[in-house]
C-alpha cells in the first residue's frame, strides 16, 4: 500500500486522528505525510521532532514506516490536490469533532479536496479511541456497487482479519430490490471482485437512513461506515457536504470514497 496522508491543525480531534493514521500505517506498512496546517511558528518547527518521536513511541517503537512533515500553513485546497495527485496518497486521513467546541482552526475545506482527487477520505471522531476494524460497512444501492469501492474495502478488510457488511438500501426515488433478486446481484456479479472470505449481505429495507445506520452501529456492531462522495446515502447523512462535526448519530469513523 501507498503513503497516508494526515491532516494536522493541532486540534484535539487532530491529535486523535494521528494515533489513528500511524496504527494504519503500522498496519499496512505504509509511509506517513503529515500536513501541518497551522501557521508556521517556532514553537510549531520545534515540536515536529517531539511529535515524531511521541508517534513512533505510540506505535512501540515498532513503526518501520517513513513518516515526513510538510509545512501546509500556505496551502490552498488547490495545492493539496496537487499533493495528493503526485504522491499517489492512497488515503487520507482527518480528524472530525462530534460537536462544535471550537472555530475552525484552518481554511481549508476537505470537502473541495475530496471532490478533486481518487483517493478516499478517512473521518475519525473525536475521543474514539478503537484502533482495529472488526466489522466494516459499505452503505451502497446494490445496483451502482463500485468495484474500486470494493477493492479498497476488502484490502483493508484482510488487513485486520475484519468482516466486510456490503448493506443495501434503495436510493431514493428507486423501487426496493427483492431479497432473492438482491442476492443474485450480489453473488452473481459482487461476489466475483471480492477475494475475502469474510463477506456478508444485508438487503435493507428501511427508508430511513438515519435509523438503519443506528442499526449497523448499535445492533450489528460496524466500527467503520463506507459511502461514496455526493451519492443518495452520503447525501442523506451529511448534505451537500461535510461539515466540522460529524451527523450526530454516527459515532465511528468513516471512509468517503470518490465518485
Amino acid at each position: 500500500m501507498g503513503t497516508i496522508l494526515l491532516f494536522d491543525d493541532n486540534s484535539a480531534e487532530a491529535i486523535n486522528a494521528e494515533e489513528f493514521a500511524v496504527a494504519i500505517a503500522d498496519k499496512a506498512g505504509a509511509d506517513l505525510l503529515i500536513l501541518n496546517l497551522c501557521k508556521k511558528s517556532g514553537k510549531r518547527e520545534a515540536n515536529t521532532v517531539l511529535k515524531e518521536n511521541a508517534i513512533r513511541a505510540k506505535a512501540n517503537g515498532r513503526l518501520t514506516a517513513k513518516v515526513k512533515h510538510i509545512d501546509a500553513s500556505a496551502f490552498t485546497e488547490k495545492d493539496i490536490c496537487k499533493l495528493v495527485i503526485e504522491k499517489q496518497i492512497w488515503l487520507m486521513v482527518k480528524g472530525i469533532e462530534k460537536k462544535v467546541s471550537h472555530e475552525l482552526l484552518t481554511g481549508i475545506d476537505v470537502q473541495t479536496v475530496l471532490n478533486h482527487v481518487a483517493c478516499p477520505l478517512l473521518l475519525i471522531p473525536d475521543g474514539y479511541k478503537k484502533r482495529d476494524f472488526e466489522n466494516i460497512t459499505y452503505a451502497v444501492d446494490m445496483r451502482y456497487c463500485r468495484a474500486a469501492v470494493l477493492k479498497t474495502l476488502t484490502d483493508l478488510a484482510a488487513l485486520y482479519n475484519a468482516n466486510l457488511m456490503v448493506e443495501h438500501f434503495s436510493a431514493k426515488g428507486l423501487p426496493h430490490l427483492s431479497d432473492s433478486f438482491a442476492r443474485d446481484l450480489f453473488e452473481g456479479e459482487i461476489m466475483k471482485k471480492i477475494k475475502h472470505e469474510k463477506v456478508y449481505f444485508n438487503n435493507f429495507k428501511e427508508r430511513n437512513l438515519d435509523i438503519a445506520v443506528d442499526v449497523m452501529i448499535n445492533d450489528l456492531h460496524a466500527d467503520l461506515l463506507a459511502l461514496v462522495n455526493h451519492r443518495y446515502h452520503f447525501s442523506e447523512l451529511f448534505g451537500s457536504a461535510i461539515k466540522n462535526v460529524l451527523p450526530e448519530h454516527i459515532a465511528v469513523p468513516v471512509i468517503i470514497f470518490p465518485m
